[in-house]
């Protein structure tokens, strides 16, 4: 048992449980949580407290916890604010060390809940205390009766297998109302509130490793701590099914850097999580489809069978096969004519979606799943089924049961589509375990999503690993500008080549005969740009000049150089045209959430308007950076077309690696773009043509 999980198993099952804040007043909230205690069969003790003596259900208020002459392992909280950082003190006293704390008024009122906070912390650490909140509506543990929220409960809520972190308690509360309408069992819930002590990442490590938890939801407006919730998500064998809000919330940094630019968003957020093989989902909809069918077994290839009773349905089923690129194998020619016998009309052309409009024997359906579970090149099956309350109504529901059955049998999911009355849908998510859904699209992506998780690649991010391969020479580049500025152009040339990045020759110009001298070197068209740091996006600017080839180009671009620069800045760099191959993007920065990310993306101009670009956290693997190149849209470019060469593709993976070793082995880099790279063909290797690091600014 690691530390975390023995830290917070007390708050989870302790044996008694003293409720602060309760009175027999009508509208005292702290009486809820008692009562929930009771209503859901809490296996230890109940021990109520209060300012003012009374009986709460029987049960003594006691007016104090010093009151209480033994032992309590964890004590919940819901009186004023201010009352909080005594209280706690008090906790400590008596040796609680585990407690929950419900009430609001902390910093999410604003600065002036701040000191309280800060006193809660304070005395936490004095006495080794641990605690979730404040301002949440508490912790369940359904498997001994542990409901704390302060207010009522529903009572149709299962034990299961799904446990909900929340940082939101009304979202969490939905949530709870959802799976109990889908008749989905829940084990554990946290309303995290302002996460000031004990967090989501403490709460998912427990999860993680908790018996009762095999699938993990999450509801969060911002990460504690990014990098660690990554770190040990990646660990997880368990599903981490990710809502994340705060989506479009713009950044309140200037972004110097087309990295920056193309962050403002939260597709960082998306990558990242799928890097750690979390699923992100955007709707609370999308949520519980994905639950229902991580209820069932996984979809572990691509090929389905759909049965559906309707034509039409059967036709929008396939689209959504296509759509997510599943497999519709043909039947057998004697299953099909099998089927075709009960046919009343023969007007329906069997094949893969089965269109059984026309077979009104509901016994036999349960023939024809069998026969579909039971192939090998058969992975999964979408059953679509339509009838009204009172007709066929018993004889579908018998199917439905049926079907539950041979999932068992089989070991293969089936997603039940049901076009019904809303009664009778729900119905029959209260009563059997069969995911029921009401769209074939919806179906098909939470198919999709069990296909997903069964093919995950399990891989841990080692993303604390010390790195530690910079060179003095690095050292030496970032020291002399740190504080004062960013990198010449030369200096991040330079770096990026200690890491291992082919860079073109080049030559440093101060006057028009130096940058002619360069040019004869080079014996062909040359490039000439501004080295001065605060260049940003020298193309945009004019500090870029391409394919000069004779004296005058030489000499006129110098000049018109120099007149957008201040004297003291007067120097540009001379490198050879490169011409020959694809022009793609790396880029990078300090993320304050996740710590260093990588992009990649199509390179040159176009970048920041295309915005296809892929991001991954550091430390970058071989199978990420392989990942990241053919994750983006225009990665068939890289592959050859019409006549080209194929991309040298290998040559890629090592420079994302490399750029993902610069930002661990200095995080005094704050963005960083190299663009474009050149990518020649296989084996020819690839070519970093421009650089651009902005350090961090001090204070």
């Amino acid at each position: 048992m690691t530390e975390n999980k023995t830290e917070l198993r007390g708050i989870f099952y302790p044996n008694s449980v003293a409720v602060v804040g309760v009175s027999p007043d009508p509208a005292n909230m702290g009486k809820n949580i008692v009562q929930n205690l009771l209503a859901f069969g809490y296996e230890g003790e109940i021990l109520s407290v209060g300012r003012r003596p009374g009986v709460i259900f029987g049960q003594r208020i006691y007016p104090s916890l010093d009151q209480i002459d033994h032992p309590v392992d964890l004590a919940v909280i819901l009186t004023p604010a201010r009352t909080i950082p005594d209280l706690l003190e008090e906790c400590g006293r008596k040796g609680i060390r585990r407690v929950v704390i419900e009430s609001g008024g902390f910093s999410e009122m604003g600065e002036d809940g701040l000191p309280l906070e800060r006193a809660c912390t304070e005395v936490a650490r004095r006495y080794g205390i641990r605690f979730i909140g404040p301002n949440g509506i508490g912790v369940t543990n359904l498997e001994n009766g542990l409901v704390l929220p302060f207010m009522p409960v529903r009572r149709d809520l299962s034990v299961g297998p799904v446990s909900i972190l929340a940082q939101s308690g009304g979202v969490g509360l939905s949530y709870l109302g959802f799976l109990a309408e889908e008749n989905i069992g829940l084990n554990k819930f946290v309303s995290m509130g302002n996460k000031l002590n004990v967090d989501e990442n403490d709460l998912l490590s427990f999860l993680i490793e908790d018996e009762g938890t095999q699938i993990i939801l999450l509801y969060l407006e911002g990460f504690r701590d990014g990098r660690r919730f990554l770190e040990i998500a990646s660990r997880s064998q368990k599903p981490i099914l990710v809502h994340k809000s705060n989506r479009f919330r713009a950044s309140a940094q200037i972004a110097h850097s087309h990295t920056a630019a193309l962050s403002v968003d939260d597709r960082l957020v998306d990558h990242a999580l799928e890097q750690a093989g979390c699923v992100r989902v955007n709707t609370m909809v999308d949520a519980i489809d994905h639950v229902k069918i991580l209820t069932f077994p996984p979809l572990r290839g691509n090929r389905l069978a759909v049965v559906s009773r309707s034509g039409g349905h059967a036709v929008i089923a396939a689209d959504a096969c296509g759509h997510y690129g599943f497999d519709l194998p043909p039947f057998p020619k004697e299953f099909l004519e099998k089927i075709e016998s009960r046919f009343r009309a023969n007007v329906i052309r069997l094949q893969n979606p089965l269109d059984l409009g026309d077979l009104f024997d509901l016994d036999f359906y349960e023939h024809i799943v069998e026969e579909m579970l039971r192939r090998d090149d058969v992975d999964g099956v979408l059953l679509g089924h339509g009838y009204r309350r009172g007709y066929e109504q018993e004889a579908s529901r018998a199917l439905i049961q049926k079907v539950e059955r041979l999932v068992e049998i089989y070991n293969k999911p089936v997603a039940a589509v049901i076009f019904s009355e809303a009664v009778e849908i729900d119905y029959l998510k209260r009563h059997y375990r069969v995911p029921v859904f009401t769209s074939p699209e919806n179906a098909m992506r939470a198919l999709h999503l069990s296909h997903t998780w069964a093919l995950r690649k399990h891989s841990p991010l080692g993303i604390h690993e010390a790195t530690g391969q910079a060179t003095a020479k690095t050292k030496d580049i970032l020291s002399a500008a740190k504080g004062r500025r960013d990198l010449y152009l030369n200096e991040a040339m330079e770096l990026i080549r200690q890491y291992g990045f082919p860079t073109p020759p080049y030559f440093l110009c101060r006057s028009p005969e130096e940058a002619l001298q360069a040019w004869k070197t080079f014996h062909g068209p040359v490039v000439m740009k501004v080295v001065q740091p605060h260049i940003s996006h020298k193309t945009d600017q004019g500090m870029v000049r391409l394919n000069l080839n004779a004296d005058e180009e030489i000499r006129s671009a110098f000049a018109a150089l120099c007149r957008a620069i201040l004297p003291q800045d007067l120097e540009v760099m001379i490198q050879p045209m490169i011409s020959q191959g694809r022009e793609v993007m790396l880029g990078g920065k300090q993320d304050e959430v996740f710590g260093p990310v990588i992009l990649f993306g199509l390179g040159g101009i176009l970048v920041e308007a295309l915005g296809d670009v892929v991001w991954r956290v550091a430390p970058v693997s071989p199978y990420d950076a392989k990942a990241m190149i053919r994750q983006i849209k225009g990665f068939k470019l890289l592959t050859g077309i019409r006549g080209e060469p194929p991309s040298d593709l290998e040559s890629l993976e090592n420079l994302l690696m490399g750029l993902s070793q610069i930002l661990l082995d200095h995080p005094e880099i704050q963005e960083m773009d190299i663009n474009p790279v050149k990518v020649g063909a296989v084996g020819e290797g690839s070519q970093a043509l421009d650089a651009r690091v902005i350090l961090r600014t001090e204070g």
